[in-house]
């Protein structure tokens, strides 16, 4: 549930596009999952869509060149699945990697990839939850994909995701967790805020998953009574596909940090905003 005005929307339309260096094209759809996020600060809001901006900006590998009709990204969605489900006013967020032998795994067209799937949940998904329950796979990232992965790229990445990406965090599940799970996880815990890592629990295996989340909220792949991830990923990507011209778009909401003035400067150096955890 949202009880975001009209009025709040306008106010922070009205302050977008009084700043030169932020985009112009932010839908009332946006604007409203950003303002619901931040519980209906406008601070906290104009601080969370400074920080989405001039993310988008600082990562061109991801935020460039994204064609959905590229080989490159057709590869990259072949592989991996992307889902959400509701659950008692929460939403489920599923993210799955699925390239046994990581032949076709490339790190910065798998989170390019993403980044599109993203944007379309951002700007076309009408659910306003109280929470983000997030369900990560990661049973095919196996100790050789160390390599094909930027650590401190994925770092910077995690933490832009946190900070400005419009969701309220309340749990994260990693499950089908091998057994050296922690020497992955210690490769990005040393960049989250205790916060968040309080809220990271690890399962070996869905059986472990199923005592905390009930199967009816899971999709038929996780061994739950919900509809397929595959095939709501299948349709976001062909939604995706059918906009391609929005992606093709290269500054696509992204902050100009040539026309940033002193105001925005100072609103970037907050520290994380308010998260909801339980």
């Amino acid at each position: 549930m949202t009880n975001i005005s009209n009025n709040d929307i306008q106010f922070i339309r009205d302050w977008m596009a009084k700043e030169d260096h932020l985009p112009k094209d932010f839908t009332d759809m946006m604007i409203k999952k950003f303002l619901h996020s931040c519980y209906g600060s406008l601070e906290q809001t104009k601080q969370c869509i400074e920080k989405f901006c001039a993310g988008r900006q600082n990562m061109p590998e991801l935020y460039t060149n994204r064609d959905p009709l590229s080989p490159r990204v057709l590869t990259a969605n072949s592989i991996t699945t992307v889902a959400t489900y509701n659950i008692e006013g929460d939403e489920i967020l599923i993210h799955q990697l699925y390239d046994p032998n990581l032949e076709k795994f490339d790190f910065y067209d798998v989170l390019k990839s993403f980044s599109l799937q993203a944007d379309y949940w951002i700007n076309h998904y009408p659910v306003f939850a109280d929470g983000h329950i997030v369900l990560l796979d990661i049973q095919h990232y196996f100790l050789k994909i160390i390599p094909k992965v930027n650590i401190f790229y994925f770092r910077h990445f995690l933490l832009y995701l946190i900070e400005a990406m419009p969701v309220r965090l309340k749990q994260v599940h990693v499950f089908n967790c091998p057994s050296y799970y922690e020497k992955l996880y210690l490769l990005v815990k040393p960049v989250l805020p205790q916060e968040i890592c309080d809220i990271i629990h690890f399962h070996p295996n869905l059986e472990s998953l199923h005592k905390v989340i009930d199967k009816k909220y899971l999709p038929v792949e996780l061994g739950g009574e919900a509809p397929s991830m595959k095939t709501q990923t299948e349709q976001w990507v062909n939604k995706i596909e059918e906009s391609r011209k929005t992606y093709l778009n290269d500054n696509l909401w992204k902050g100009l940090a040539a026309k940033k003035s002193k105001s925005a400067d100072n609103a970037m150096n907050g520290s994380f905003r308010t998260l909801s955890i339980d």
